[in-house]
């Protein structure tokens, strides 16, 4: 009986010492080790001092004090336009520079208990990748996009089986607004007629994707403006993420794909919700075995050269393939069936012709709809203002004529209206 009280005894005094002084010593210091390599004009580290690094900010602990979360994501990226001088501008409203910037030292992968690695938006200054990561066998999410790192990604992460989300991004999606003149030094690339732009923040490639193989868990991958011009010169260069059948998310924007999209190596998807290849090299048509993929939701296949139609997609929410200046679509075609789901549309800078039809209105969930420079003829129909959830309609550069809709203002949920370089006459009434 005493033993069971000393037991007892000895197990509280444990845990109220592992909960005073919190994480292993080891631990804390391959954090303060990474600490020492970064300069941090911010101060975003500047809790990490004292014994307990569970109580440091970006740090969690599990109940026993091993490291399981670091998340040192820049909170305040920069926010950044396109000028009418192809320039580029930060807007940002707190001028404080939040960018870690150094190199990542070799122990904070030591931290073998980690589950949650999230370093994205600082600045390793074109390091390569560690190859110690791997030893972080428990990663479930692991996000080192737009970290300025360059390296080729080969077998740095096919250790991690655990791993559900990836995101190795090296470029970033901005607006071009064109309004700003001041400019920042940063690699810009425009896709031609759109209004959006990639930033790189690092140099990656990858000449094949064989180290997916090894981590068949993921639900998320985000390679955008990984280089994969090399991998995509294999006919089959898209077969190891077939393995990965409970993958929900696929960004493979910017990435100089070239060829057909590889339908036969995506059909193995089943889980799949979000595709995107925009901005790449691919010369196919649209497959209309994509429909198969009974859970896909967003599709986006803009600024390739891609050619053909679009093939009815009854499950999508979400669809963009502007600037494929080759694709030809038939608007009344299109909407003879029914795309109940459907609440974004792009098209821009495609081979439209033809006219709005009537039968748009059935697609009662449009909330986005952007048609600039298709040669749309006609005029809009006035079914348009059945569409009580439109917000935006972009019609801009056609030859649409005529008249505005009468009761064009019962678009109650209507935020913006644009329609310069037509032959319309009147106004919203």
């Amino acid at each position: 009986m005493q033993l069971k009280k000393d037991l007892l005894v000895f197990a509280t005094l444990f845990y109220h010492f592992s909960m005073v002084y919190g994480c292993d010593e080891t631990e804390r210091a391959a954090l303060m080790s990474f600490k020492s390599l970064l300069t941090d004009p911010s101060n975003r580290l500047s809790s990490w001092q004292g014994e307990n690094c569970c109580n440091w900010k970006g740090i969690k602990c599990s109940s026993s004090g091993r490291v399981i979360v670091v998340n040192l994501r820049n909170p305040n990226p920069d926010n950044v336009l396109i000028n009418v001088n192809k320039e580029v501008f930060s807007y940002s409203k707190n001028t404080s520079d939040f960018v870690l910037k150094g190199t990542i030292s070799p122990l904070l992968f030591t931290l073998n208990h980690m589950q949650h690695l999230d370093l994205s938006f600082n600045n390793f200054m074109f390091s390569k990748l560690p190859t110690e990561v791997s030893n972080l066998t428990k990663l479930t999410y692991l996000n080192l996009s737009n970290a300025m790192f360059q390296d080729s990604i080969t077998t740095q992460f096919s250790n991690l089986t655990s791993l559900r989300s990836l995101d190795l991004s090296c470029a970033n999606i901005v607006a071009d607004l064109s309004s700003i003149s001041i400019s920042l030094t940063l690699p810009l690339d425009l896709d031609f007629g759109s209004m959006i732009s990639f930033i790189r923040y690092g140099e990656l490639s990858s000449p094949n994707l064989r180290w997916l193989e090894g981590i068949r868990g993921l639900r998320y991958l985000v390679l955008t403006g990984v280089d994969l011009s090399k991998a995509s010169e294999s006919f089959h260069w898209a077969k190891p993420i077939s393995s990965l059948s409970n993958l929900m998310s696929l960004q493979l924007s910017k990435c100089k794909i070239s060829g057909r999209i590889p339908i036969g190596q995506l059909l193995n998807l089943t889980n799949l919700s979000t595709l995107k290849m925009r901005s790449n090299v691919l010369t196919s048509s649209i497959p209309e075995l994509l429909s198969n993929l009974t859970t896909l939701s967003v599709l986006d296949f803009s600024a390739n050269y891609l050619d053909g139609h679009i093939p009815y997609f009854p499950q999508l929410k979400g669809l963009s393939v502007n600037s494929n200046p080759d694709m030809t679509i038939d608007l009344v075609s299109m909407f003879s069936v029914p795309w109940s789901k459907l609440t974004f549309l792009d098209i821009s800078f495609a081979r439209v012709g033809g006219v709005i039809p009537p039968s748009l209105s059935n697609s009662t969930s449009l909330t986005f709809f952007q048609a600039d420079g298709c040669s749309i003829q006609g005029s809009i129909p006035s079914s348009v203002t059945k569409l009580k959830k439109l917000s935006f309609l972009m019609l801009n550069d056609n030859y649409i004529t005529g008249q505005l809709p009468v009761n064009m203002s019962s678009l109650i949920s209507l935020q913006h209206l644009s329609l310069l370089q037509n032959s319309l006459q009147g106004r919203i009434t």
